[in-house]
């Protein structure tokens, strides 16, 4: 299914008289992740409203993880024609829809959570100068290759953000 999309992307493209721009490596993935000092991960709406009911009745400590079994929320892209889930990240407030919860989080602790999150195959950063996509077959390569490049594998302490785009 993918490999049809592209041979129509590069049909397309080579009826236009230009040629497809290649793919970028996982490695290049990677050293492009390594350069952003935090990502910005959206927090699902299911665990959203948790926290809201734990903080209203004032008994955080009895929240845990295993109340949210899906964290994280999911956005969706068109792939070979079908929708498909994907994890997405922001690497700005700026960039997030507005007041949206964000977590921030390391590049290496988006990726080991990309690398847990069952629900998607797809992750996504949205960067002010262009999106980044990657596979989950992808990922050890893509993880090697920022830490390589200087990300680190420290988890960044929890906190939350709104976004504040659009």
């Amino acid at each position: 299914m993918k490999i049809a999309a592209l041979v129509i992307l590069a049909a397309a493209l080579a009826a236009c008289g230009k040629t497809p721009p290649k793919a970028p490596t996982p490695e290049a993935v990677g050293a492009e992740l390594a350069t952003f000092p935090q990502l910005l991960v959206p927090i699902s709406s299911q665990t959203w409203a948790g926290m809201q009911v734990a903080a209203k009745i004032n008994d955080p400590g009895h929240v845990n993880a295993n109340q949210y079994p899906h964290p994280y929320a999911h956005g969706s892209v068109l792939v070979g024609g079908r929708e498909t889930a994907v994890i997405v990240a922001y690497t700005g407030v700026w960039l997030a829809p507005a007041a949206v919860p964000l977590q921030p989080m390391s590049v290496q602790q988006f990726l080991r959570t990309f690398g847990a999150d069952p629900g998607t195959d797809l992750a996504g950063v949205i960067a002010q100068k262009g999106n980044i996509f990657f596979t989950r077959e992808q990922l050890p390569d893509v993880i090697g290759a920022a830490r390589k490049s200087g990300a680190t594998s420290e988890d960044l302490p929890y906190s939350m953000v709104r976004g504040a785009g659009r």
